[in-house]
């Protein structure tokens, strides 16, 4: 048995769209972190980083009902009858004292106006069925016999550490592992998963032996569902950007050439593409936009383009390698990330790490207003924010930017010192790198003052 040795357990791993995950993980082997992958499913697409093409060769990926699967859970059915028929019963109690988590602080944030008309019916479709808490429990119960596989193969190989990224269903089969195993977890918490789908959060927080997030709103909202019934550690560290790979370019001079503004995302509602769209319209056409990402909204936001009449200077660039990424931002005069929360689901950015990546370019940002963003852009200093979902005030913000060079060069250079300063990835891996190997030495978790620099 390898004491040193953790199991990281993902939803799905890699993915594209995710490369802040597939750096932690090279980041932290290099410092001497021995880890294991597992995936509970396969990615939907074979695009990926290059690094995320020779790590995909080791993940474990878990079968969903197998004969090696129902062989281990009726190995530990044999082997502790009560234990493993107990830990159904358990699942659905916590589940039941939990159901309603989050109701309360949701209603008193989503904003009335977010934009579900955006969705498409597929997708409107899909929010519900995983936001429906009855089917969330459903959901869940199935995990179990894959959670059951997953505790005997770390037993056999002698894993005695488990780390779940995303604290939605990964993180439940985390805690049932730990039920039936003795095996202790942890997890790290991002965004949809605790905002969008928080059932069975509070149990996973006060049951992990602790639990880190990118933000400190995300970290105030976790120990305030987790309430104080029990000492709970909730650490902040924020993902970071690699101050190697985005660094300051040479940019066109920009005298006699179009202004342009790029942004870089998932096409999904929530990232508010359609809203930039809906301000590039406005500011004439001496303005492009470059939109780097893929998703579900690539049709209806390039129809949104024609319809605006702006198709000839808005480029929809598809899915792009971090190098290609960075010749991206060095074109740009301007980086935008029109971020919305969606009403009644919460889905929401909380700090993309895009931003940094633009700021760490020297690029200057404008964002939105919601969740941790203010972390990272602060109005004026860093870079602008705007109200989400107004495109008028998001063209008067580009138009002001647009024609004053020397406030786009003094918030650049601030947002690059900034970064610098709290977003440097190594730095950040270095803290989460100590975190991970003093739990599995037996050391005490750092508290979220050494893991969050303020």
């Amino acid at each position: 048995m390898d004491p040193s040795r953790i199991a990281f357990l993902f939803p799905a791993f890699p993915v594209l769209h995710q490369t802040f995950v597939l750096w932690e993980v090279l980041a932290l082997r290099r410092l001497g972190v021995a880890i294991d992958l597992y995936s509970i499913k396969q990615p939907s697409t074979s695009t990926q980083q290059p690094e995320g093409r020779e790590l995909a060769r080791e993940v474990h990926y878990l079968p969903l009902l197998s004969a090696e699967v129902l062989r281990a859970n009726w190995q530990v059915l044999r082997r502790d009858p009560r234990r493993y028929v107990g830990v159904w019963a358990r699942l659905t109690r916590e589940w039941w004292r939990d159901r309603n988590a989050g109701s309360g602080w949701r209603k008193k944030t989503i904003a009335s106006d977010a934009p579900e008309r955006e969705l498409t019916l597929r997708e409107v479709l899909h929010g519900r069925f995983n936001r429906n808490r009855y089917l969330y429990l459903l959901k869940s119960l199935a995990l179990i016999p894959q959670a059951v596989y997953l505790g005997t193969v770390l037993e056999r190989d002698g894993v005695r550490r488990l780390h779940a990224h995303w604290a939605s269903y990964p993180a439940t089969m985390a805690m049932v592992v730990g039920w039936v195993f003795d095996i202790p977890f942890s997890f790290t918490a991002h965004a949809y998963d605790i905002y969008m789908v928080p059932y069975l959060l509070r149990s996973k927080v006060n049951e992990a032996e602790f639990v880190v997030t990118c933000a400190k709103v995300n970290a105030s909202y976790l120990e305030g569902l987790a309430g104080e019934s029990q000492p709970h550690r909730v650490i902040v560290n924020y993902h970071g950007v690699s101050l190697d790979r985005f660094k300051p370019l040479p940019r066109p001079e920009s005298a006699n050439r179009q202004r342009c503004i790029v942004t870089c995302g998932r096409l999904e509602p929530y990232k508010g593409h359609h809203v930039l769209l809906q301000a590039c319209a406005r500011l004439g056409a001496d303005v492009r936009c470059i939109v780097v990402g893929e998703g579900p909204q690539r049709q209806r936001l390039e129809q949104l383009a024609a319809q605006l009449g702006i198709a000839d200077r808005v480029e929809f660039t598809g899915p792009l390698p971090q190098a290609e990424l960075a010749k991206r931002y060095a074109e740009a005069d301007v980086f935008v990330l029109a971020s919305v929360v969606l009403e009644r689901s919460g889905k929401r950015d909380v700090i993309p790490n895009v931003l940094a990546e633009a700021m760490a370019m020297r690029l200057p940002v404008v964002a939105t207003a919601i969740s941790g963003i203010g972390e990272l852009v602060a109005d004026g200093s860093t870079g602008r924010l705007v109200a989400p979902n107004d495109p008028v005030a998001l063209a008067a913000v580009l138009t002001e930017l647009f024609s004053d060079d020397a406030q786009r060069e003094r918030l650049a250079a601030a947002g690059q010192r900034f970064v610098a300063e709290q977003f440097d990835r190594e730095i950040n891996i270095q803290e989460l790198a100590a975190l991970f190997l003093g739990e599995v030495g037996g050391g005490a978790v750092p508290s979220p003052a050494s893991a969050a620099r303020t």
